[in-house]
């Protein structure tokens, strides 16, 4: 009669156990890792043929000739005509006082000299009173002035006011007031001041000098002098400092980027049916486009239908509809 072993029965219950987890832990393994998402590869481009490019509705453009240089970006406002208008007029008839009462007050003296005194000692007191008094309104005219538009503004010289007044009464040139976050060191040589929203003309300006500071925005202000804008009064701007040289590349329309594996694209015509979808840094926007190294000027860029070729890329089994 045989005899049993419950512990070696025990022991190959065990081992049993032991390959079936491992058995499972492997076969886990080997499910996960086909199952992570491959490195996304550069696009090998897309052949697609004419009436596959037609029910697409592709249609390329030419990528143009650009140069991008660094900026520092901030913030401005036209400044509305009728404060600068009143903080002249109340300097100009300050300063016109003042002259008037100054010339008084030294007519006086000299009437109010003498043994023949045209005048009385009361008089003189009253003339140089008033010239005192007016003298002490200009100043206080002057420092408003200044407190508003800085101690350099181009109207402190008698010679250029009235033109630099002129044109800015006929609309010819506008001032606009702009604040940069962090910039230090001296005025910029350079401003190019933008509108906002789809339409982003742009102008430059080279008459700048400090502003005071801006209480409700944080950063430094400046001045600038913009010629031949049509730009309104209390317009909001966007404004740029350039720095560094200027880079050569490509400018692209904004429309042809598509967007995937978290970076933007751009699709490149390589001959009639090729498409080579190729990466865009957009980091550099320019007027209704983007400043790009990756494409060259002269290559044709799909503006309309990247969309539609970035889906039949990634997804090849898509019928194109007739």
């Amino acid at each position: 009669m045989g005899c049993s072993n419950p512990a070696g029965a025990v022991m190959r219950k065990i081992g049993l156990a032991l390959t079936v987890l491992l058995s499972l832990a492997a076969c886990g393994k080997s499910d996960k890792t086909g199952g992570e998402k491959p490195e996304p590869e550069e696009s090998q481009g897309i052949a697609l043929k004419d009436e596959e490019i037609k029910s697409l509705g592709i249609t390329v453009q030419t990528a143009t000739p650009a140069q991008f240089r660094g900026r520092i970006d901030g913030y401005g406002v036209v400044t509305p005509l009728d404060a600068i208008a009143q903080a002249d007029s109340e300097f100009l008839t300050a300063q016109a006082a003042a002259g008037q009462s100054a010339a008084a007050a030294n007519r006086a003296r000299s009437l109010s000299t003498g043994e023949e005194a045209a005048i009385s000692r009361e008089q003189l007191e009253v003339a140089e009173s008033k010239a005192a008094a007016d003298a002490a309104a200009l100043g206080l005219a002057r420092r408003k002035t200044e407190a508003a538009f800085g101690l350099r503004s181009p109207w402190r010289d008698a010679e250029t006011r009235q033109a630099v007044m002129r044109r800015l009464a006929s609309g010819d040139a506008v001032l606009v007031r702009v604040t940069f976050p962090a910039i230090g060191g001296a005025a910029p040589k350079t401003l190019d001041i933008s509108r906002m929203g789809a339409d982003r003309k742009s102008w430059s300006s080279h008459t700048i000098w400090d502003a005071p500071a801006d209480a409700a925005v944080p950063g430094r202000s400046f001045y600038a002098l913009v010629e031949g804008s049509d730009l309104a009064q209390n317009e909001r701007v966007t404004a740029a400092i350039p720095t560094g040289k200027a880079e050569a590349g490509a400018k692209i329309p904004a429309h042809a980027l598509v967007y995937g594996e978290s970076e933007a694209w751009a699709y490149v015509q390589k001959d009639a049916h090729t498409f080579l979808r190729t990466k865009v840094d957009i980091t550099h926007p320019m007027d209704d486009g983007y400043f790009v190294t990756t494409i060259k000027p002269g290559e044709k860029v799909v503006s309309d239908g990247a969309g539609l070729l970035l889906s039949r890329e990634t997804n090849p089994s898509t019928e194109v509809e007739e």
